[in-house]
């Protein structure tokens, strides 16, 4: 690594000394450990490398590479046909990254097109205290092909791969216990605003939603983003965030065809916002967060060869064109080495008393810590729902209302709060059952 310059779960966990992440650091799926040289398509031991946002080398934490209890190894090859694996996501909470790869000892040949019976496919899940847990397996999926990514919302694990559709389990199930939830070819997988996306490559897809919501069963539709093109193009790893005061996701960033292209929600189509860098680059990592207004975008380019680590500030906002923005590169990848893709590093998210009514199947929390811009909404439901969260500011002034349908379970939705105005705030929820939850908290 070279820095360049500076601008439910866990039954059965693998504990990496207990240190949690960074608060705003960035987490790289790094293949390789450096002493040898590797052979494309044979597996290799994988970590996660640590960064902070200057791109200061903090730590490496080391994925199993033997089976410890119901801990399966992952592994990765260093090159396969499109590069295409070793994608890494961050659960919509922030809580837990998420990864795929084979149950395969180092050094296995051809892994990526051993069949899934003999070498299972693996998601790996890391909470924010770097436990890292390999417990969940299919045995009957992605077999012959790779497993691109994978995505996770706690309990509940979403996968894709090759031609192999994207596939539903609960984390630590095993074997043949998944849902197949749609058979179109997925590529990446990202959860913006409870909702499950992926890009993709197959007929009139590019970048599109998968169903509604999470979906956990089979015969779900992939619908392409309005406006965006559904030919051409190479699209892997994608960013969206809400920008200018919306309270949904309203821009997109995303690495296709090895660059760096902006979408904004304008009149319900996604517009385009300009391009950076040339195919050649082979831009395919991608990750951001969004402070004071700005997002801070953190891209990996010519991951095939080693990869670098780019730093762009983006202040257009929304369909704002950012194609003169100017890259910062901050690390470089060793010899014998290969940066494949990253994630902003997750946080912890603190546990307040949840508030609930008499008689009410309903709960209501707010998730935040001072001095940090991520505030997430948690409601509970026993039962189909719809309502409005709104949030007051310490003078009664209302600064931000939500509507939201909710069906049996736990959602999460994260609050766009006004940049430079910490304090004070209070949050309500009321439902259309009548109830009413009102929670104050400090951002």
């Amino acid at each position: 690594m070279r820095t360049i310059l500076c601008s439910l779960l866990f039954f059965c966990a693998i504990s990496s000394d207990a240190q949690t992440f960074g608060n705003g650091n960035i987490v790289v799926v790094r293949i390789g450990s450096g002493t040898t040289s590797m052979a494309a398509g044979t597996a290799q031991p994988v970590f996660l490398d640590e960064y902070n946002p200057c791109g200061e080398f903090i730590r490496s934490i080391a994925l199993p590479v033997t089976a410890s209890g119901s801990n399966r190894r992952l592994t990765l090859p260093p090159a396969s046909p499109d590069y295409s694996e070793g994608f890494i996501s961050l659960s919509e909470d922030g809580q837990y990254l998420a990864l795929g790869g084979y149950d395969a000892a180092t050094g296995t040949a051809s892994v990526t097109s051993s069949a899934s019976t003999t070498v299972n496919r693996v998601v790996g899940i890391i909470d924010f205290a770097s436990n890292v847990n390999t417990s969940t397996a299919f045995s009957n999926r992605f077999s012959t092909v790779s497993i691109r990514s994978a995505v996770v919302d706690g309990s509940n694990v979403w996968a894709a791969g090759g031609n192999g559709g994207i596939v539903y389990a609960t984390a630590g199930s095993t074997g043949t216990s998944n849902t197949l939830i749609s058979s179109t070819t997925g590529r990446c997988l990202n959860i913006f605003d409870g909702q499950l996306y992926a890009t993709s490559t197959a007929t009139n897809l590019r970048m599109a939603r998968v169903g509604t919501g999470l979906p956990n069963t089979t015969g779900q539709t992939m619908s392409n983003l309005p406006g965006y093109s559904t030919t051409g193009g190479n699209p892997l790893q994608f960013y969206m965030a809400a920008l200018n005061g919306s309270d949904t996701v309203n821009v997109l960033y995303i690495a296709d065809n090895g660059q760096l292209k902006k979408f904004s929600l304008v009149s319900g189509n996604w517009t385009a916002n300009g391009v950076l860098g040339v195919t050649s680059d082979k831009f395919r990592g991608l990750t951001g967060t969004v402070i004071d207004g700005e997002v801070v975008l953190y891209a990996l380019r010519r991951n095939d060869s080693g990869g670098e680590i780019i730093k762009y500030t983006d202040n257009t906002g929304h369909n704002g064109n950012f194609a003169s923005l100017k890259p910062v590169i901050i690390v470089q990848a060793d010899s014998n080495k290969v940066f494949r893709d990253l994630s902003m590093a997750p946080q912890e998210t603190p546990a307040p008393a949840m508030q609930k009514l008499n008689n009410s199947t309903t709960a209501f929390r707010v998730l935040s810590k001072e001095k940090d811009p991520k505030v997430l909404a948690e409601i509970t439901v026993g039962k189909p729902v719809q309502g409005m969260v709104n949030i007051y500011d310490m003078n009664g002034r209302l600064v931000r209302t939500r509507k939201v349908e909710l069906d049996k379970g736990i959602y999460r939705y994260q609050l766009q709060l006004p940049a430079h105005a910490r304090g004070l705030y209070f949050a309500t929820f009321i439902s259309n059952n009548g109830d009413l939850i009102t929670r104050k908290f400090i951002y």
